[in-house]
């Protein structure tokens, strides 16, 4: 199998960390601070579950990697496959077999708009790339494969992937938990493409049909960005997996006396993850201010460790 991702390591995954709601309800969701890997808060982190749209930022990120291990072009023209006509759920810019669209847009829309046909189109012209050198038995097969296996070089042991579009009315979905998606985000965000799409509230994009060109522009799905700091993130939604929604968000650096008149630099950055909740937005607002008073107090408290348990660890 080809290995298209390049994995940071860190400590080894132990697999408890103590449960906290805080009046939060009782659907799993982590905040993670993204640079240190602190796990602030949690609850039923590692409880498998559907996790809706919140899959094609794996669909996204397998695509970059393969653009950048192969030296592609993300402005190629991929061709929308005929699997595109039976998917259902979220097809905004109302895309049809045939019609022909860029790598860049596609991933623009997959991951803004939540579109599910420029996801399904991402992996089956990948799938076609990687197929004959994975072995797999199909195109769409080869890319799933590929997205498994960033998971498991991520250490995201309790996450399979069914599909690259996350939907869950077929007959076989994927599942995952929300300490492996934050997992995946805290990867994404050392993609400085990535970074970039997840951070725009809009933006201008086209695809052909017969000639024509067809012009859109698409919105962010994700309601807090811009409030509370966040700067990036995935919105997912079906009737298995309910609402979801992948955040990150930052504040200013912080410098911290710690000897004489040197100074220590921390980065504030935030990775939250909700799975199947009643609030979505109003509880992930609600978590990232938690998050940052717990961060400040483990910075206070001199960013001690007392269980490798609270570190979250990423890679084997």
């Amino acid at each position: 199998m080809v290995k298209i991702a390049t994995v940071f390591f860190t400590l080894p995954f132990f697999p408890f960390f103590p449960t906290m709601s805080l009046g939060q309800g009782g659907n799993p969701f982590i905040v993670v601070d993204a640079n240190h890997k602190k796990v602030l808060l949690a609850n039923e982190a590692d409880r498998k579950v559907p996790v809706a749209s919140l899959t094609k930022v794996a669909t996204v990120l397998v695509a970059l990697d393969w653009i950048y291990s192969q030296r592609g072009d993300k402005n190629a023209v991929m061709v929308v496959p005929p699997s595109a006509a039976t998917l259902g759920g979220a097809n905004p810019l109302g895309m049809q077999p045939g019609d022909r669209i860029t790598v860049r847009d596609a991933g623009y829309a997959a991951l803004m708009a939540s579109d599910n046909v420029s996801a399904e189109t991402l992996a089956a012209h990948f799938g076609r790339e990687m197929q004959p050198r994975v072995g797999a038995r199909d195109p769409m097969s080869a890319f799933v494969d590929q997205m498994n296996a960033l998971a498991h070089e991520l250490g995201m042991s309790r996450t399979k992937f069914a599909n690259a579009h996350g939907l869950d009315h077929q007959s076989r979905y994927g599942t995952s938990t929300a300490r492996d998606m934050a997992r995946l985000m805290i990867y994404g965000l050392r993609n400085p493409s990535f970074n970039f799409i997840v951070a725009q509230s809009s933006r201008d994009i086209s695809y052909e049909r017969g000639g024509q060109r067809l012009g859109f522009t698409i919105k962010n799905t994700n309601q807090l960005l811009g409030k509370f700091g966040v700067d990036g993130g995935k919105t997912g939604s079906t009737r298995r997996a309910g609402d979801c929604l992948l955040t990150t968000a930052r504040k200013p650096d912080r410098f911290v006396p710690i000897n004489g008149n040197q100074k220590r630099r921390i980065p504030y950055r935030l990775v939250t993850v909700v799975l199947g909740s009643p609030d979505r937005f109003g509880q992930t607002s609600n978590l990232i201010q938690q998050g940052w008073s717990a961060y400040d107090g483990w910075i206070a408290g001199g960013m001690r460790v007392a269980d490798p348990s609270e570190i979250l660890s990423i890679g084997h």
